[in-house]
């Protein structure tokens, strides 16, 4: 008996620290706005507190459970490409990277988010099909075609077990239609945890 409550103290002091705290918070800004050679691309990291107030949090696929013993998370970056050259360019997540420590880990697809809101165990019927449709609204496809004087924006979502703090760098090449990179882009956070008094 004394083991089990010991263990219940010991359960609600850790869930009570991890709620008293934010991961994934970046020091630094999180919108980034960068131009090259007539390419502009804006990166901004939307954290728990923008995706909550976004997309509510039933229906939200990018809240993620802290409390499991290997917790899964989300990192969403909204990305904007404006093609201000003369020719087509192209997104491929294939060629997109996130590196955060030691892992490096590409976009995750639209068939990723549904396995992994199909996982949960928690997430049931029409939650389910709402989750999955925000997912469909929001994020960017595998493979996207920007016209000359274009625009196109969406979210790159990457799914991984993510440590939760340390230096991002999402490195975003970006193609002509014949193949032949037309710029590469690369945008730099800090995570770090913060209080939520903060």
């Amino acid at each position: 008996m004394r083991k089990i409550l010991l263990l219940l103290v010991v359960c609600i002091g850790f869930s009570g620290c991890l709620a008293n705290k934010k991961i994934h918070q970046v020091e630094n800004d999180a919108r980034i706005e960068k131009e090259q050679n007539g390419i502009t691309v804006i990166c901004e990291y939307l954290d728990e507190d923008h995706l909550r107030k976004r997309h509510g949090f039933d229906n939200n696929p990018y809240i993620d459970k802290a409390f499991a013993l290997t917790p899964v998370y989300s990192l969403v970056f909204e990305v904007e490409i404006k093609n201000n050259t003369g020719m087509m360019i192209k997104y491929d997540s294939r060629e997109v990277d996130l590196f955060f420590g030691e892992k490096s880990t590409r976009p995750a697809s639209i068939n990723d988010m549904e396995d992994k809101i199909n996982e949960d165990s928690e997430v049931k019927g029409s939650v389910k099909l709402n989750q999955l449709r925000t997912a469909k609204n929001t994020m960017y496809k595998n493979i996207v075609r920007i016209a000359p004087g274009e625009s196109y924006k969406r979210y790159v979502v990457f799914i991984n077990n993510f440590r939760a703090r340390g230096e991002v760098i999402l490195d975003m090449p970006l193609v002509y239609q014949n193949g032949n990179v037309a710029e590469e882009f690369e945008f730099t956070y800090n995570m770090v945890k913060k209080s939520k008094n903060k």
